[in-house]
């Protein structure tokens, strides 16, 4: 939470940001709105997850964590370089894998 003193603070830049920059604060909006859009019809979402994503990605991102702390430890760049793309790839590949639904708890 913010103080009374950091809240006026966080207005006056608003305030100023609003009168220096409108174009900005407006493409900001927009942004904001069109992240926050639902479906009409639709529930709530929940959130992406790796566990929903399925096993694939799961396994790759850990292979990708794991050739990062070993490249680390080992000083050698290849290996870490390896270990980010191989992560990179996981977590793309779980952002375009439709969710599957988790059971319940």
């Amino acid at each position: 939470m913010l103080s009374d003193r950091e809240r006026s603070q966080f207005s006056l830049i608003e305030q100023g940001l609003v009168a220096g920059d409108p174009m900005y604060v407006a493409r900001c909006s927009a942004l904001g709105r069109r992240l926050r859009r639902v479906e009409p019809g639709a529930g709530p979402r929940r959130p992406r997850t790796m566990h929903s994503a399925g096993m694939v990605p799961t396994l790759l991102l850990a292979g990708g964590l794991l050739l990062l702390v070993l490249g680390g430890a080992a000083a050698a760049v290849p290996i870490v370089v390896a270990g980010i793309l191989m992560a990179m790839a996981a977590l793309g590949l779980a952002l375009t894998t439709p969710q599957r639904a988790r059971p319940a708890d």
